[in-house]
């Protein structure tokens, strides 16, 4: 490929806000916070890396509304006690880089807690040993999140996602699968009225700051996201994107598009080696989003598995309309300074090699960290 790179570098306007460029770094879980979810040196220095490196946009790692509900032992809690920290972590990042977009990513683990912490789930299913969510509790999270959204912004961020993939409770809420018969549960509306009424609050506030959510467009398990029934198993679009339309109509400033379930269906979500073919399926999976919604942004996955190709994957889904930002997720662990360097001097590039030692790392509930060009371990 011989792909102009100029676009794939050249300053973009979101709302009142001029960025860098179109790169994104994913939220990627590091797995490195203090007890209770605090903010530490680590993670300041994880992200001022970051910052340093002039991407466009950078989330914060999933980031728990909860305590109760944790799917890693050293995951982030964004809750009143560990607001300090939050500001210290923004108020670092913005010194070293206040071009850049800081977005917030919020979660709720739920049936994907770890064994230390409380599993829940949206609905009645075969796994009886968790508990279903009563209406009032999920009224609750709800609230929790509204909460965690406030505390972002007056820790700086400049916006949020509500996430909504990857097998946590967000995403599993909008499953054809979710049949609960009250106010979350079984219409469209109401699968994604979560989302809908926590995207319109934040929207309706009429400000810069940003509000979204990552979607799982595909999950690949029977009467999961993209498919058309509880009953079904291939891809069937046609649900999500009424899903998708609720957010749209809240407000949702931008749709950030994964796939899979890393637990159940990793591959999907992030492709290894010879994965070509689910490199492309996310590529289509963007730019079937971006077919639908041409006035929202849309922020594509997975060009890290492009290696030495990736910036050419990049600027060719960008320059044909398939996306308006290209999503790293494993490569900004293997090098934070990719922008710059892929701007400035390729050459000096540390690509991801797909090994997946940083994924095995996660599952087992240790620190992330790419092992291939950091090999010496953080500690906390």
């Amino acid at each position: 490929m011989n792909t102009n790179l100029s676009e794939l570098f050249s300053p973009y306007k979101v709302k009142n806000r001029v960025i860098p460029n179109r790169l994104v770094a994913q939220a990627m879980e590091v797995n490195s916070a203090s007890m209770g979810g605090a903010v530490n040196d680590i993670v300041v220095e994880r992200y001022t890396d970051l910052a340093r490196g002039g991407w466009g946009i950078v989330f914060l790692e999933a980031t728990s509304v909860t305590e109760k509900h944790l799917a890693r032992r050293n995951g982030l809690v964004l809750n009143q006690n560990n607001l300090d920290g939050f500001k210290r972590l923004v108020e670092a990042f913005k010194k070293e880089n206040d071009s850049i977009l800081f977005i917030a990513q919020l979660t709720h683990s739920g049936r994907q807690s770890g064994s230390f912490s409380k599993k829940v789930k949206a609905y009645v299913d075969d796994q009886e040993e968790i508990p279903v969510l009563s209406e009032k509790e999920l009224d609750l999270i709800q609230e929790q999140f509204l909460t965690a959204i406030d505390l972002a912004k007056q820790a700086g961020f400049d916006g949020v996602d509500v996430k909504a993939c990857h097998g946590y409770l967000g995403g599993e809420l909008l499953r054809p699968l979710n049949n609960r018969s009250d106010k979350y549960g079984g219409s469209v509306e109401n699968r994604a009225g979560f989302h809908s009424r926590i995207i319109e609050t934040v929207s309706s506030e009429a400000s810069d700051f940003l509000v979204g959510t990552r979607v799982s467009l595909f999950e690949g398990i029977r009467g999961g996201c993209g498919t058309a029934s509880e009953n079904e198993i291939i891809e069937d679009f046609g649900d999500m994107i009424k899903i998708i339309n609720c957010f749209v109509e809240a407000g949702a400033d931008y749709l950030n598009i994964s796939s899979g379930i890393p637990s159940t269906t990793p591959l999907l979500t992030r492709p290894m080696k010879n994965g070509s073919f689910y490199r492309l399926s996310h590529f289509r999976y963007t730019k079937q989003i971006k077919d639908a919604f041409p006035d929202t942004l849309v922020i594509g996955s997975t060009y890290t598995t492009g290696e030495e190709s990736c910036l050419e994957f990049a600027a060719e889904n960008l320059s044909k309309g398939y996306t308006d930002f290209v999503g790293f997720g494993r490569q900004n662990l293997a090098d934070p300074l990719f922008p710059e360097k892929g701007l400035n001097n390729q050459e000096s590039i540390n690509y991801c090699t797909l090994c997946g030692q940083c994924s095995k790392l996660l599952k087992n509930d240790e620190n992330v960290y790419c092992k291939t060009h950091f090999p010496a371990k953080p500690a906390i």
